[in-house]
Parts: C-alpha cells; structure tokens; sequence
C-alpha cells in the first residue's frame, strides 16, 4: 500500500522551502553535517515555529536540538 504526498498550501511550501535553506545554513555555521533525516527534522522545528505558536512540547524539542548542537560540535 502506498502513501499519498503531502499536498501543502503554497504558504507551507514556502515556510518550508525557506525552513530548508535555514536548515542548511544553520548546520554549516555550527560545522554539523547532518544525516537527510536530521536535516529534514530540523526542518520541520524551524517551519512549526513559523507556524504555530510554541508550546511545551516545542520548547522540549528546541532544548534537543541544542544538545544535538553541542553533541555533533565538540
């Protein structure tokens, strides 16, 4: 069986396609060369912050991501 795509309003996609290149450059000024699964993880947190407003669980997640940071930069 397979999926159907995501199909994103032209809004998302830019939020996304924006998401990516923050992303990039994001890994690049900390040295991090990221798996495609992190990357698009990460990808994924600066869109939802764009988004929606944070809550807990976002801020969990953010909190990750920094000791991600200090983990691949050491």
């Amino acid at each position: 069986m397979t999926e159907e795509r995501k199909v994103y309003s032209k809004d998302v996609s830019i939020v996304r396609q924006s998401g990516i290149k923050i992303s990039l450059e994001f890994c690049k000024v900390h040295g991090i060369k990221p798996t495609l699964k992190e990357l698009l993880r990460l990808t994924d947190v600066f869109a939802e912050d764009c988004l929606m407003a944070p809550d807990k669980e976002f801020k969990e997640t953010v909190k990750k991501i920094d000791e991600w940071v200090v983990k691949n930069t050491e």
